[in-house]
């Protein structure tokens, strides 16, 4: 089954010109031949000698590519089957403080940051990756995380309907998000509801984004609880067991000494590190990169709009070089006008997947090069 994400691809409905064309005499009517000279001029004007009149100037077909205007972009989109992703996000009381160190100060919550930095990456991943999602704590202390929206494909919009009802504001958020960090129960749950449905064989991810280190341990003297990083690493270890990978997040400053804790999580998971998000921008650019780690590449794009003849398809990678279509499928690429899909092979295919290629340039109406 076919899942799909967005692409640009600049489609170029561009038309060959046919040249001016003759005039019309109308029904009965006659084309004015203009002034026909003196009678005594010596004759007829040709064409009124009785002979045939002389071949128009454009009779012949236009050139291949003549009268091509410029591509336009439009937009289309790239297929592949997607892997599966737990967003696994922190909701506890210290995600209700704003960042610090910032200047001009600010009063906007880190969950407020977290709640629009995930809202555009399930927007924008929406056909990429199935996303569901568990938010902790389950309660106001120290329960493991509960999944409010179960994996599923184009799940972008129950996910943003339910970050839609959290209270993230300053005051709002300080009274209804008192809970504590139960990290490790969480994930314990992430893998026990990854039981429960079947196996992606495409991948399994879950993407813990987390403001603070895991605690909910024994109680400590000043009313809090001890930190439980090594139930945490062994939750993780025990998702990778089950061939789930856990990416780990860490957003705000409150982490600064948590560096070795979050490198030893990451590790645990199957990636080589864990990423620090010490501001909005930051954040964004580490779930697009997490996002960009998992998504499978894929050679084929569908096109907007109707089918077409694919022998008036010209086809480029960044604007370069005109690729071939090869209708043995051993490199180029090659059009299907059932499903309006261009698929890539050989070179070309390996080139979209290595992800050298930053765009792909379709343009329509004129002749392209064919093996």
């Amino acid at each position: 089954m076919f899942r799909a994400t967005t692409l640009l691809v600049a489609l170029a409905l561009a038309a060959c010109s046919a040249g001016p064309g003759r005039r019309d005499a109308g029904s009965g009517g006659s084309m004015d031949a203009g002034p026909i000279g003196d009678v005594d001029s010596g004759g007829p004007p040709p064409g009124f000698d009785g002979g045939p009149p002389p071949p128009p100037t454009d009779a012949g077909p236009p050139p291949p590519d003549a009268g091509c205007e410029a591509t336009t972009p439009v937009e289309a989109t790239i297929i592949g089957d997607p892997p599966d992703m737990l967003l696994t996000v922190d909701i506890s009381g210290s995600m209700c403080s704003p960042l610090v160190d910032t200047f001009p100060p600010s009063m906007t919550t880190k969950l407020q940051i977290m709640r629009d930095a995930l809202n555009a990456l399930v927007m924008s991943k929406d056909a990429r990756i199935n996303f569901g999602m568990m938010l902790f704590p389950g309660d106001n202390s120290c329960g493991a995380g509960t999944v409010r929206n179960p994996i599923m494909a184009r799940n972008g919009g129950a996910i943003m309907s339910t970050l839609g009802g959290l209270n993230t504001d300053f005051f709002s958020c300080a009274l209804a998000q008192q809970g504590a960090t139960p990290t490790g129960p969480s994930l314990d749950a992430a893998r026990t509801y990854y039981g429960t449905i079947p196996v992606n064989p495409v991948g399994r991810y879950v993407l813990l984004a987390t403001d603070g280190l895991p605690n909910c341990g024994p109680p400590t003297m000043d009313g809090g609880t001890e930190e439980t990083v090594d139930e945490t690493v062994m939750a993780i270890e025990a998702l990778s067991a089950a061939g789930i990978t856990t990416y780990v997040i860490g957003f705000g400053t409150d982490l600064s000494g948590g560096g070795d804790a979050l490198m030893r999580m990451a590790v645990a998971g199957g990636t080589s590190r864990p990423y620090s998000a010490r501001s909005a921008a930051e954040l964004d650019t580490a779930l697009d990169a997490i996002a960009a780690a998992i998504i499978p590449p894929s050679c084929t794009v569908m096109l907007g709009g109707p089918s077409r003849d694919p022998m008036l398809f010209q086809v480029r990678f960044d604007g370069g070089p005109l690729i071939p279509r090869n209708m043995a499928h051993t490199s180029g690429w090659d059009y299907d006008p059932a499903t309006n899909i261009i698929t890539f092979y050989g070179a070309e295919c390996s080139q979209v997947q290595s992800g050298s290629v930053a765009s792909i340039d379709v343009d329509f109406g004129c002749p392209g090069p064919l093996i």
